[in-house]
């Protein structure tokens, strides 16, 4: 008896040594806003990180598994050590991640700039022209939570997603749109057709500017409060 004892220990000890060497610490950026993914049990909102240093050239992958003791924080850029920890394969469950990820330490934060367009605009010009009709004025949403935009085009409602935004880029998806024909068309195919040409974009205060590849101003908006869609 006297002799198991000591043998047995000393493998719990080796066990847990083992266990403590597999565990290994990375450090990346997660990114300010969630993105609509297909985690393998369906349709849901991932975490995005990336392993550099550089946020203006970040190349963002998505991160599907949960971090343990992480919070995320819309609108904020943060820099996190994890540790990572695999799993035994007994014990982990169909489509889910072989490693057990739990935060470390949150080494940096930073307030992501571009979440200020996260709102209701509405627009004043289209390719430098004014709009004088506000009840024609088509209307933008942008919502950076679900990486998507709202609106009307000054006579169908809209909708589409946000395909990649940086702090001066912004691309958007498909858009689609109600059917409905008005009297005067002008306004809506003219800013339906510049929406499709944005690339970039530019924020001063209460006005939002888009740009086509060009650098041609072709859309300005302002911030309003809210905005009623017909």
């Amino acid at each position: 008896m006297s002799i198991l004892k000591p043998i047995t220990a000393i493998i719990l000890l080796a066990i847990l040594n083992t266990s403590c060497s597999s565990t290994k610490s990375n450090t990346y950026w997660v990114n300010s806003t969630k993105k609509k993914c297909d985690s393998g049990a369906g349709k849901t909102q991932c975490l995005q990180v990336f392993k550099g240093d550089d946020l203006e050239q970040a190349q963002w992958t998505y991160f599907y598994a949960p971090i343990d003791g992480f919070t995320f924080e819309p609108g904020y850029y943060q820099k996190i050590k994890v540790s990572e920890t695999p799993k035994e394969q007994k014990n982990i469950p169909a489509d889910a991640s072989s490693i057990s990820y739990k935060l470390i330490e949150v080494l940096e934060k930073k307030q992501d700039t571009k979440i200020a367009l996260h709102d209701i605009w509405v627009v004043t010009h289209i390719n430098e022209e004014a709009i004088t009709s506000t009840e024609k004025a088509p209307s933008l949403e942008i919502n950076l939570t679900e990486m998507r935009v709202f609106g009307n085009d000054g006579c169908n409602n809209y909708t589409g997603d946000i395909k990649d935004i940086t702090s001066e880029n912004i691309i958007f998806g498909a858009i689609a749109s109600t059917r409905k024909m008005c009297f005067d068309m002008n306004i809506p195919d003219t800013y339906n057709e510049a929406l499709n040409n944005v690339v970039s974009y530019q924020r001063d205060k209460l006005n939002l500017y888009f740009y086509d590849e060009n650098g041609n101003r072709i859309l300005s908006f302002k911030k309003v409060d809210k905005y009623a869609f017909a």
